[in-house]
């Protein structure tokens, strides 16, 4: 099974004015988005970085070509801009740390922050800041640290309540608790079909049917 990358852009303008401020964002969301396969996506790696009209398919060829300019053989999934100017992607195996930094170039009068994590929680984890169209810090974080758990549950925050703290470990545990016994402690409810309610006067209002639904 492939293994899937959270990556979570971050857009910190450098404005003076709100019109330079959404003029910055509007910017940046403009160079990102584009026509893929029939489709408008948020995160289009063919408009940000496209690939040579020379290069065949399937070949070693475009496999480097891609992990070179894009981190990884394939397209971004499930793109979408969780505030005005932070977006979550998905990818397979790898970040798309060369997309990161294609966008950074094209923008050196803004600053940036690009954070990863696998959900295969606690690996492949990172946080990389960029500003003048530079990298000033990239930091790759080891597997099962500490940092790259937290990292994740930025990224993916609904999973923190799996995951316990061991002060004497100096990292996170999976907690084997029912995770939905305790979703329910914390206000959630289940209906009759076993979709979690959140807690309201009237308890019928449904947040979302399941834990795999979260909206994160």
């Amino acid at each position: 099974m492939a293994t899937i990358i959270r990556n979570k852009l971050t857009i910190i303008p450098n404005a003076y004015s709100q019109q330079d401020y959404e003029k910055q964002i509007n910017d940046v969301v403009g160079f990102c988005s584009g026509l893929e396969d029939d489709k408008k996506k948020h995160m289009c790696f063919t408009k940000i970085s496209p690939e040579p009209i020379t290069l065949e398919n399937e070949t070693k060829e475009k496999d480097d070509w891609l992990l070179n300019n894009w981190g990884t053989r394939f397209k971004a999934l499930n793109a979408c801009w969780i505030t005005d100017c932070e977006m979550i992607f998905d990818t397979f195996w790898n970040p798309a740390i060369p997309i990161f930094i294609k966008i950074a170039k094209k923008f050196p009068n803004i600053r940036f922050n690009f954070k990863f994590a696998s959900k295969r929680i606690g690996l492949k984890a990172g946080d990389i800041n960029a500003a003048n169209g530079k990298i000033i810090y990239f930091k790759k974080y080891n597997n099962y640290s500490k940092e790259a758990y937290e990292t994740a549950f930025n990224l993916m925050p609904h999973l923190v309540m799996e995951y316990t703290y061991n002060s004497k470990m100096g990292t996170y545990e999976y907690d084997t608790t029912d995770f939905r016994a305790r979703l329910e402690q914390d206000g959630f409810y289940k209906d009759s079909d076993g979709s979690i309610l959140i807690a309201c006067d009237d308890k019928r209002k449904p947040l979302f049917d399941g834990v795999d639904d979260l909206p994160f």
